[in-house]
């Protein structure tokens, strides 16, 4: 009887071992992606999208909105 939670101890040592394969593929579940620029605001103008970005970039820069920046 001094066998069983020595038994019982290994058992749940190698069943802690077991790992789940993790390369099984799913199918992907949700909607399909589309460029930013595919929009109604640039229709699909990517260059337009393009300078939208750098001209927000230019606002939120702190040195160049408080003129503070070294020219």
């Amino acid at each position: 009887m001094k066998a069983a939670p020595g038994v019982l101890t290994m058992a749940l040592a190698l069943a802690a071992c077991h790992e789940i394969p993790q390369d099984a593929r799913k199918p992907y579940a949700g909607k399909e992606d589309v460029q930013p620029w595919a929009g109604d605001v640039f229709k699909g103008d990517k260059a337009k999208f393009e300078q939208a970005l750098r001209d927000r970039a230019a606002t939120q820069d702190e040195y160049l909105r408080t003129g503070g920046a070294k020219q």
